[in-house]
């Protein structure tokens, strides 16, 4: 015979939440099963009701037949399980919307498509980009990686720029790696709905996340998650970007999730090339007032080949002299003066790759041919990768320039750099050997 009947509904429910927390761990009972409340029972079923739509799937999906036992075993009959949502329950809809709201990133304004300065360096990666923005889905997902300061982060924000304005009532995330993790790990440490962080990021409409290669590959249930989340993207066809310091290989990702990776496109952004250097140069300076020569502006590009904050790390130091003296433009002169400190001038020769392998052949004592050659003895194999190595941090080349050069595939460059970084974490001689190499290319 049953116990529950219309009489004695508050009394009864206690004693089935109490039986249901002996089945399931606290940090899933309290914010989920001590929400509901015992509304009634109808014909053959217990009604029972949630406060958010969202606990109630959750509830629906994972607890459902727990409860019912429960309802068995204290009621002493079998009963139909359903979950009703609380009248004053916001609509979902509503709930993203006002999610989406507080959370909306300030894209830099001032960085757009239209004005991304267009070189050989970097043609490749704009193309990807403006066809992801163009036909989502199509690439998926854009993979963009390159080293620090050449224009990834410019390229995520013009993206965003662009969704924003073309599509605002569909939402897009822009997150860093490292805040997606610290997010993940606040909602399972503080037993907050896991079923909200899942429905917030499947509803976007594009997910563009830099430093991806944070993505610690120790961290297997945080990659199982980011898995899930970009899978029900991916088959919807939303468009995801990633940016990062190295390429999908070089990544510390479990296997699974490079394989997805790699389903899309990737490109990479290299060094600012001279069009690109004056471009930004020219650019900035007229943005700025600053007025100045060709000279001046070939000087600049010139001497700061390296990244593009660089470039307007000079334009901030003219600009500042400018102001501070009321002048209405300042000399070729004085620019060479003010950039003085900042200048990198190159001990006594040019870095090039003949210079590096000549460098490295004679202190090994073995021939360029050799070292060149695919030759797998011993005594060349560390000269060669010490020769990649140096190409890779010293003169910024591509890692398939270098495969070129050296006749093999960039994935073998690849390794080679990797290895040569760990025999140095170890070897403290031969760590020795190689700064000593890089100390003959080093700036004053």
């Amino acid at each position: 015979m049953s116990n529950l009947t219309g009489g004695n509904l508050e009394s009864i429910w206690p004693k089935i939440l109490d039986e249901v927390s002996r089945q399931i761990p606290a940090m899933y009972f309290e914010p989920f099963i001590s929400q509901l409340s015992f509304v009634e029972l109808k014909d053959d079923s217990l009604i029972i009701k949630a406060p958010s739509s969202l606990i109630k799937n959750h509830v629906e999906k994972k607890y459902q037949s727990v409860i019912a036992d429960a309802v068995e075993k204290i009621g002493g009959s079998k009963f139909k399980i359903q979950i009703h949502i609380d009248s004053n329950d916001i609509p979902i809809a509503n709930f993203i919307d006002t999610k989406f709201k507080e959370e909306l990133f300030p894209f830099n304004p001032d960085y757009t498509m239209e004005k991304f300065i267009l070189g050989d360096c970097n043609r490749m990666a704009y193309m990807a980009c403006k066809d992801a923005i163009e036909h989502p889905g199509k690439q998926n997902p854009v993979y963009i990686h390159g080293k620090v300061s050449v224009g990834k982060t410019y390229l995520l924000h013009a993206i965003g720029n662009y969704l924003t304005k073309t599509n605002p009532d569909k939402p897009i995330k822009y997150i860093s790696i490292s805040d997606f993790l610290s997010e993940f790990v606040f909602v399972v440490q503080s037993r907050q709905a896991m079923d909200a962080f899942k429905l917030k990021y499947q509803s976007y409409h594009a997910l563009i996340i830099d430093d991806i290669q944070n993505l610690n590959s120790s961290a297997e249930k945080t990659q199982e998650e980011f898995f899930t989340i970009f899978n029900y993207l991916f088959d919807r066809k939303r468009q995801i970007i990633l940016a990062a310091d190295r390429p999908i290989a070089e990544l510390p990702i479990s296997e699974k999730l490079r394989s997805r990776f790699i389903t899309g496109c990737q490109v990479e952004i290299q060094s600012p090339d001279e069009t690109v250097r004056i471009g930004i140069l020219k650019q900035k300076s007229r943005e700025a007032n600053l007025q100045l020569t060709d000279t001046s502006i070939q000087f600049i590009s010139d001497n700061f080949q390296t990244d593009t904050r660089a470039l307007l790390g000079c334009l901030n130091d003219i600009q500042l002299y400018k102001k501070t003296f009321s002048l209405l433009f300042v000399s070729d002169e004085k620019v060479k003066e003010l950039l003085e400190n900042r200048l990198h001038k190159i001990k006594d020769l040019d870095i090039n790759h003949e210079k590096i392998i000549d460098i490295v052949c004679e202190r090994y004592t073995q021939s360029k041919k050799d070292i060149l050659s695919k030759s797998r003895k011993a005594e060349f194999i560390i000269p060669r990768h010490v020769c990649m190595y140096l190409l890779f941090e010293v003169c910024n080349m591509n890692k398939t320039l270098i495969g070129r050069l050296f006749n093999t595939k960039h994935t073998t460059v690849i390794s080679a750099i990797n290895r040569i970084k760990e025999i140095m974490k170890t070897d403290i001689s031969f760590r020795k050997t190689v700064n000593s190499f890089k100390s003959q290319f080093e700036y004053k």
